[in-house]
């Protein structure tokens, strides 16, 4: 079993910040990463609907995180940031990293849940196509110049709403 804790601003900040470096994140998207983290995890308000998740690995280090929030106007939630520390990847953290933000929206209400990723990341993509997720559509330059985002979707097939029989996505 994975287990996993909520995130602390104060001593699980730095951990993040090297899992993120460790994996090729340049510092400006960690910088908006952690501030992110903050502001779902510290700033008190109804809004944003948030959680953000850590695995703590030996000694208490950071192995990965995930942060969700949760939109109760369209029922979806966004998974916002997941990172999982290279030297522990392929031992189901992502999975259970992702599994937990599933079950904080569908504990909100929530139908389904979407991430966006880089469309160059081919490990995350497949990781999301092998989790269930489908790709929604390709948002050009999304990330920089020349860098194309990729947003997957998954639905919650027991939470779709009587009348609608299959959602169509185009590629």
């Amino acid at each position: 079993m994975i287990d996993l804790v909520p995130y602390d601003a104060e001593s699980h900040r730095g951990g993040v910040r090297e899992v993120l470096a460790k994996n090729g994140w340049e510092d400006r998207f960690v910088v908006g990463q952690l501030d992110a983290l903050y502001i779902l995890s510290v700033v008190s308000s109804p809004c944003p609907r948030g959680k953000v998740y850590v695995y703590e690995a030996e000694e208490g280090r950071v192995g990965g995180f995930v942060s969700g929030e949760f939109r109760e106007w369209n029922r979806l939630g966004q998974l916002q940031g997941l990172a999982v520390d290279p030297d522990l990847q392929r031992r189901g953290i992502a999975s259970a990293l992702v599994g937990r933000v599933e079950g904080f929206v569908r504990g909100e209400g929530g139908c389904g849940l979407y991430a966006d990723t880089p469309l160059t990341n081919e490990v995350v993509c497949r990781f999301y196509e092998a989790s269930g997720y489908r790709r929604a559509y390709v948002m050009p330059e999304y990330y920089d110049e020349g860098l194309d985002g990729v947003t997957y979707l998954k639905i919650f097939a027991e939470d779709v709403p009587q009348g609608i029989s299959r959602m169509v996505i185009v590629d």
